[in-house]
């Protein structure tokens, strides 16, 4: 073989092993993500917690949506909003909304105390709210509520429409 032959060698060699690099870890990366939907592994996942000025703050976490036959493939995250004029705000955002054929029971995990009264909400804030349920948290930092259609929720311990419409009376008068 001449040194032209060798090298050409070489590089076809190198060239392959690259392309098998890159599909073997294309083949592993899809393969971890179909995984995310394999509903018999944990389904809370908690995200790293944050201390600002000495309280925890959770950032997000899964969204567990259950009917009579086990826990459905959903997946949603909720994350608690950052909005001074209503406290204990948090927001669920599924990533496909979907009508379901059966009542099923949304569960989140959030900063409520046993026996307090948590309102769900669909909506948002620029174009009004529109409450969907009342609950009464039965279990500390739990909520559950029922529903046939996911969508974007907002969960609150403070009544927000009701401060909506005393600033609308406000304003009217």
């Amino acid at each position: 073989m001449t040194k032209t032959r060798k090298t050409m060698l070489i590089v076809l060699v190198a060239f392959l092993f690259g392309i098998t690099v890159l599909a073997g870890s294309m083949v592993m990366f899809s393969t971890g993500s179909e995984a995310n939907v394999d509903i018999s592994r944990s389904v809370y996942e908690h995200s790293a917690e944050e201390r600002e000025h000495g309280e925890h703050i959770r950032l997000s976490q899964r969204v567990t949506v259950k009917t009579d036959e086990g826990t459905l493939p959903f997946s949603g995250t909720i994350a608690k909003s950052q909005d001074a004029f209503y406290p204990g705000t948090y927001k669920i955002i599924f990533s496909n909304n979907a009508i379901l054929t059966d009542t099923a029971t949304v569960e989140v995990k959030i900063q409520a105390k046993k026996g307090e009264t948590v309102y769900v909400l669909t909506g948002n804030k620029d174009s009004g709210y529109s409450q969907y349920d009342e609950v009464i948290v039965t279990e500390p930092d739990c909520v559950r509520f029922e529903t046939n259609i996911l969508q974007n929720y907002t969960l609150s311990t403070t009544d927000i429409c009701g401060a909506q419409e005393a600033m609308a009376s406000l304003v009217g008068n």
